[in-house]
């Protein structure tokens, strides 16, 4: 049985097929559906000014600079997190090695 599908999802009034692994289906659907919600709240918030309106394009720019910097502040916790549970397991390695005989 093949392990991928094509779905069609919806961003800002257009239809995009993708082909994804059968396990990633609801990973994508909600990603669609965050990235909809968030296309709203900037076009409900910014709309340019006369001289410039802004495009559907400017607020899928909008969006994916958002979604990028939450990654970028998730990899940088996380390297944090990583460093100090090391830093941890080493001194528990010290320890028991000094105190269990």
């Amino acid at each position: 049985m093949d392990e991928h599908l094509i779905i069609n999802l919806r961003v800002a009034d257009m239809k995009y097929p993708l082909r994804i692994k059968r396990q990633e289906e609801e990973i994508f659907r909600k990603a669609a559906e965050e990235i909809d919600y968030k296309l709203g709240q900037y076009k409900n918030y910014f709309t340019g000014n006369a001289s410039h309106p802004l495009r559907n394009s400017d607020y899928m720019a909008m969006t994916a600079i958002q979604a990028v910097a939450e990654k970028v502040e998730h990899q940088s916790r996380a390297g944090v997190f990583e460093s100090r549970m090391k830093e941890l397991t080493r001194e528990l390695d010290d320890y028991l090695k000094s105190h269990v005989k």
